[in-house]
This record gives C-alpha cells, sequence and structure tokens, in this order.
C-alpha cells in the first residue's frame, strides 16, 4: 500500500527548517540546497512544495505570525483590560529558553521586509491587527476605570509596539539584558505608567 503523504506536513517541516537555519547559520546561508539538507530532503526534493527561496521565507514569515497570533488569542481568552494587555505581550515577548532564538528570526525577517515588498505586507498586516487588539485592551481598560484618566490611547499603543520590538533587539544583541526576570520587571514598569492610580 502506497504510503499518504501530508503536504501540510511536509510544509510545516521545511519552514521549520529554514527557521532552525536562520537561528544556527544566519538569514544569508538559508540557500535552497541548504534548507533541503536541514530538512532531510533532496535538494530538488523540496521543489514541488517551495518552488524558491522566496516562497519558503514568505511561508516562514507568515507561520511565525499565525502561530504568535494563536498564542495571543489563546492567551487573551477570558481576560479584558490590562490584565488581556499584559498576557498579549507575554505571548509576543522572547520570554525562556527559545526567547533569544525566536528574537533572532524575527529580527532577520524584519531586516528582509525592509527590502521585499511582500514580507513588509505579511508584517503591516499583522502588526496592524496586534495594535488594534492593543487598542481594544486599553479601551476596555478605560471603560473599567483602570486606566489613568491622562492616558492616550493611541500613544500607549505605539508605546506598547515600540518596546516590545525593543525588547526583541535586546534578546538578540544582550540576551544577559533580556532574561524573564527583567522582561517582567520591564513589562510591568510600562504598564503600571498607564494604570490609573486609587
Amino acid at each position: 500500500m502506497p504510503k499518504i503523504v501530508d503536504h501540510d506536513e511536509r510544509r510545516a517541516h521545511i519552514v521549520e527548517a529554514l527557521m532552525r537555519l536562520i537561528v544556527r547559520d544566519g538569514f544569508e546561508r538559508a540557500t535552497m540546497r541548504e534548507i533541503a539538507a536541514e530538512a532531510g530532503y533532496a535538494h530538488g526534493a523540496i521543489a514541488r512544495y517551495f518552488p524558491d527561496k522566496q516562497s519558503v521565507l514568505t511561508a516562514a514569515f507568515q507561520r511565525l505570525h499565525t502561530q504568535a497570533n494563536d498564542r495571543i488569542l489563546a492567551g487573551v481568552e477570558g481576560l479584558r483590560g490590562l490584565d488581556a494587555l499584559r498576557e498579549m505581550c507575554l505571548e509576543i515577548l522572547p520570554f525562556g529558553e527559545a526567547g533569544p532564538r525566536y528574537a533572532k528570526v524575527v529580527l532577520a525577517f524584519w531586516d528582509h521586509a525592509a527590502q521585499d515588498r511582500e514580507i513588509w505586507e505579511i508584517h503591516r498586516e499583522h502588526n496592524l491587527r496586534w495594535r488594534q487588539l492593543m487598542h481594544r485592551f486599553l479601551g476596555e481598560a478605560r471603560d473599567d476605570g483602570e486606566l489613568a484618566p491622562e492616558v492616550d490611547i493611541a500613544t500607549a499603543v505605539n508605546e506598547v509596539s515600540a518596546r516590545n520590538a525593543g525588547w526583541q533587539m535586546i534578546a538578540v544583541l544582550m540576551p544577559d539584558e533580556a532574561g524573564d526576570a527583567h522582561l517582567d520587571q520591564g513589562l510591568d514598569a510600562l504598564l503600571d505608567r498607564f494604570r490609573a492610580r486609587r
């Protein structure tokens, strides 16, 4: 009986191989030949799933964001206001042992997005979605009386977004300063600035 091949699983496996390659060897080393070798396939075997390097990069960047979105939506279920915003940030920030590796992939894609319109569009679409969520949670915080009256929500969204992006960079370039304790303290300090004094 012929073996049934799960093509979606194969694509996901190739994408994961690309991400491992970026973490270990850097973005420039991620050729189609190297991606195939990392995935354990012959060079020509991945062409049926991804015709060129650009298509693998696009799929990987899309997967990175989709996984983050799934974690965020699961994490904030049943929460609102600043509790929901904190949980969202916990899912975005480079926490845990894998955090710096994840951040390295994120930074590599940001750099590529600056040169590549397709990757730029994916990045923009997902980040606009995240900003809308942040805006919603801050609006809930205002409705619930937990947001300080002087906080401008649009400015706060910019600040949270910038802090999250900054922590990704610190995790790669200064990992000793981006451990879980540092991230927790930084996040709590930021959210405390938004919180109404009772």
